[in-house]
């Protein structure tokens, strides 16, 4: 069974997400932290030792929401911030 490198799933409706397993060698796209290099060698030669880095969210960008606040008010909130996957990355 062959497991996919991490990578960023498109979604419909913009609901991204991270999804994927962190292979050695890690890839320069990544962006793999120093502890996510030294954790996949690791597991590369203990895999019953230590596990994988994680793929996860390593950028996410902002939405556009409407809402009812509880004053029941409709609202409209212009990029709202750290909402949407935009890139993945092994940490």
């Amino acid at each position: 069974m062959f497991d996919s490198a991490c990578r960023t799933l498109y979604l419909l409706r913009q609901a991204y997400e991270c999804t994927g397993r962190c292979y050695y060698p890690l890839s320069d796209h990544l962006t793999p932290t120093k502890h996510a290099i030294v954790q996949t060698m690791l597991n590369a030669h203990y895999p019953r030792r230590a596990g994988r880095a994680c793929c996860v969210p390593t950028r996410l960008d902002p939405i556009s929401i409407l809402y009812v606040d509880d004053q029941g008010t409709v609202t409209y909130k212009y990029k709202y911030d750290g909402m949407v996957v935009a890139e993945c990355g092994c940490r």
